[in-house]
């Protein structure tokens, strides 16, 4: 499969797993990605989440300078993580002044501790997050085949375990670069499966 068809089935996994219940940045996350502005992009220009109108783009917000810096370096303002949400911002701005109820946080709180864990953790305290690593790939080492094809006049790289994967090149290293990046949308469309196979249905809603 080549990297056209991949990329666009990889953002229609992505509206499913936003649709489905999960953040920008939890998206972001699973398809390991440090910066939000590909997955929030996709989802407003697919009319899932709305634009923001111009007087906002610079606009500061009365809200804690940790959470800011921590949204700056993940390319994303206050506004749009509100609008990924779905949340107006005058009632987030004003939900985040105060710590959140230990029975029934808001939905402000819970989505700032979904997104961002230690930022949440540092401004109002509570159990402290765990450490999460990426999970060992050593198991999962792929081979490659080069092999002329004389039908797309050029060279097709293929991953041995998963035929389906290629890229077309007129050259190895140009075959090798495309199967690279098809082989990568495969395995964030995989990642993307697991995390939406495990949405607890209130989050669904």
């Amino acid at each position: 499969m080549e990297i056209e068809k991949l990329e666009e089935l990889l953002g229609k996994k992505i509206i499913e797993a936003y649709t489905a219940g999960m953040s920008v940045m939890e998206i972001t996350k699973a398809i390991r990605k440090s910066r939000v502005e590909y997955v929030h992009g996709l989802l407003r220009d697919t009319g899932y989440i709305p634009g923001m109108v111009r007087s906002e783009y610079h606009r500061a917000y009365d809200i804690d300078c940790r959470l800011a810096q921590e949204l700056k370096t993940k390319g994303c303002s206050f506004g749009r993580w509100c609008l990924g949400w779905k949340f107006d911002v005058a009632t987030a701005v004003a939900a985040l002044k105060s710590p959140p109820d230990e029975t029934v946080p808001s939905p402000v709180h819970t989505a700032l501790q979904r997104d961002l864990p230690w930022i949440y953790f540092k401004i109002y305290g509570g159990c402290q997050p765990k450490k999460t690593r990426s999970p060992n790939k050593a198991s999962e080492n792929r081979s490659v085949i080069i092999s002329w094809d004389d039908s797309c006049n050029g060279y097709i790289a293929k991953v041995i375990e998963q035929p389906e994967i290629e890229g077309s090149g007129y050259d190895w290293a140009e075959a090798l670069e495309r199967m690279s990046i098809a082989y990568r949308y495969h395995e964030n469309i995989v990642r993307l499966n697991s995390a939406i196979s495990k949405i607890v249905p209130s989050e669904r809603s």
